[in-house]
C-alpha cells in the first residue's frame, strides 16, 4: 500500500487499523478553497475603506468583523479534511465532517462502487448502504488501489465482504 491507502501505527490505536484511507483531490481542493476564501474577506476588509465617501462608516472593528468570517468560513471548508475510512480487525471505520461510525465486520455485506456513483458504498443487510465519501470517483488510480485494498483487508476479516459477486 503507498501514500494513499497505508498502514498507521502513530499509537496503539491506530495500530488496530490495517488500512488508513483519505481522498486525494478532495483535500488539495478544500485547502485551495479555504485559502481562496480566507485571502478574498482579507482584500475585502482592506477595500472597504478605500475609495469614496459613501455614506456609510466603516471602521476596524468592520474590517475585523469580515477577517473573523473568513477564519470561521475557511475552518468550516477545512472539516472535509476529516474525511477518511479506516478497516481492521474491529471493522471498518467512516469518519465524517462531523461523525465517526464504525461497522463491525457481523454487520457488513459488502463493498461496491456503481458506475454512476461519486464515491464507494458499504453495504448493509435489508439492501441498505452507507456511502464511503473517503473513496472518490475522482481520485481515480488512487480510489480503485484503496478499493482493492479495502477488500484485501475484508477478506482477512470477513471473506464474504470481499466478495464483489456476492453483494
Amino acid at each position: 500500500m503507498s501514500g494513499e491507502a497505508q498502514q498507521s501505527n502513530s499509537d496503539t490505536r491506530d495500530a488496530e487499523w490495517e488500512l488508513e484511507y483519505r481522498p486525494k483531490k478532495l483535500r488539495v481542493w478544500t485547502v485551495a478553497i479555504a485559502v481562496a476564501v480566507l485571502v478574498l474577506h482579507i482584500i475585502w476588509a482592506l477595500i472597504l475603506t478605500a475609495g469614496r465617501d459613501t455614506g456609510v462608516h466603516i471602521g476596524g472593528a468592520d474590517q475585523l468583523a469580515f477577517v473573523v468570517i473568513g477564519i470561521i468560513l475557511a475552518g468550516l471548508i477545512l472539516l472535509l479534511l476529516r474525511i477518511r475510512i479506516r478497516a481492521g480487525s474491529e471493522g471498518v471505520e467512516l469518519t465524517g465532517l462531523l461523525a465517526t461510525k464504525l461497522y463491525r465486520w457481523d454487520d457488513i455485506v459488502g463493498f461496491t462502487f456503481p458506475l454512476s456513483a461519486q464515491w464507494a458504498r458499504l453495504e448493509l443487510p435489508a439492501y441498505e448502504h452507507v456511502g464511503i465519501p473517503a473513496i472518490q470517483a475522482m481520485d481515480g488510480d488512487a480510489a480503485v488501489t484503496a478499493m482493492h485494498a479495502l477488500r484485501d483487508v475484508a477478506h482477512t476479516y470477513k471473506p464474504s465482504a470481499a466478495d464483489p459477486e456476492n453483494v
